[in-house]
């Protein structure tokens, strides 16, 4: 929902921030791993119980995450077959994390917790998923308000907190009401495009 809201601005305000950006010539390619990298050393922290550690590497993560699409574009490279390996590199991430977080409350004797990070996860995947699906027919889905740069803002702030399990709850029930509401809205679109055979959301992108 961050990156919808600021649509075609998006690039500038990331650059505006961090002006450096503009001049890493490292392929994005290789800033994707790097975040799937430091998020699959958050998940060991995770699971070894060192939050605000976590925390930490999931924001650097989420920077990796932030920049390798700005730097596609800015090194004129960006494209269909990088935007697929990214979005599938977020997935991957997003498994490590919720992983390493089910093992540390496994390993602490947390049941509930456990119950509390599947059902974050199982949400997380479920927006990801119904957004994909819908857009394989439609040319563009972005109902509901939480997409993984809110999820991910939520887990750090809970980690450097203490405050993981209200910010599971959060993305538990966010996570929810996104899938449900892309459920049924997508549903409806596609109910249209196949009564009409024309794109209902075509209109929004032109």
């Amino acid at each position: 929902m961050i990156k919808a809201r600021l649509g075609a601005d998006f690039d500038r305000v990331v650059l505006g921030v961090f002006p450096f950006v503009s001049r890493i010539r490292v392929r994005p390619d290789t800033l994707t791993l790097l975040g799937v990298s430091v998020s699959l050393l958050a998940a060991a922290l995770f699971a070894t119980g060192h939050l605000v550690w976590a925390g930490l590497a999931l924001g650097v993560a989420g920077f990796f995450d932030l920049i390798d699409g700005v730097v596609a574009r800015s090194q004129g490279c960006s494209g269909t077959s990088g935007g697929f390996f990214d979005s599938s590199m977020d997935r991957l991430a997003d498994l490590f994390v919720f992983s390493g977080m089910a093992l540390g409350m496994a390993l602490s004797g947390d049941a509930f917790g456990v119950l509390l990070v599947c059902w974050a996860l199982t949400g997380s995947v479920m927006t990801s998923y119904t957004r994909a699906r819908a857009e394989r027919h439609l040319a563009h889905f972005s109902i509901g308000f939480m997409e993984r740069g809110e999820r991910m803002v939520l887990i750090i702030l809970g980690s450097l907190t203490g405050w993981l399990e209200l910010a599971l709850w959060g993305v538990a029930l966010g996570a929810t009401v996104t899938t449900v509401q892309r459920l049924v809205v997508a549903r409806r679109l596609l109910r249209e495009l196949d009564r009409t055979g024309e794109d209902p959301t075509r209109a929004d992108v032109t």
